[in-house]
């Protein structure tokens, strides 16, 4: 019995210190506590991989998104979106085998009648890529796929870093 207490006791103090450090389970998106709604976003290409990503993330972390600048109670801008490919490997042939793949951005965030409430930061997420010259059509899918999961990603990382700055 005593035992059973001990782990009981345990457990729950590991619980908290868990949530207490902030660990979140892995496809769980931080809540934008304390941000001026409704949000609108400039500086996207609407309707850009990156734009649809970025909204339905948003919306899940509950920001009311909205597309008239002059409604909004914050603006987030986002700046130097890049997409960048690097060769990382060569075979004896003299030919790229191997890629580094990044994807990257500038945001900053501005509330109506307070000014710039989060400074430009930068974000980036990379990736290797393995891909030898035979096989070109699942080397340009699996770039596609991994890029996908990039960009998700990096909007995770965009939404994590305002919920902490908030």
């Amino acid at each position: 019995m005593r035992r059973i207490v001990s782990r009981l006791i345990l457990s729950l103090l590991l619980l908290g210190l868990l949530s207490g450090c902030g660990f979140q389970l892995r496809g769980q998106v931080a809540k934008l506590q304390g941000l001026s709604q409704p949000l609108f976003i400039s500086g996207v290409a609407p309707d850009s991989p990156l734009d649809r990503e970025l909204r339905q993330q948003l919306r899940q972390a509950g920001a009311t998104l909205t597309g008239d600048a002059a409604q909004a109670g914050a603006t987030l801008k986002i700046s130097q979106a890049r997409s960048d490919e690097r060769v990382l490997g060569l075979d004896s042939r003299n030919r790229a085998t191997e890629y580094e793949l990044e994807e990257s951005l500038h945001f900053s965030l501005r509330e109506q009648g307070q000014g710039e409430r989060i400074p430009d930061q930068g974000l980036r997420v990379t990736r290797t890529l393995f891909a030898p010259q035979s096989q070109v059509l699942a080397r340009q899918q699996e770039a596609q796929t991994l890029r996908g999961d990039m960009r998700r990603e990096l909007v995770n990382l965009l939404i994590r870093r305002l919920a902490a700055l908030l």
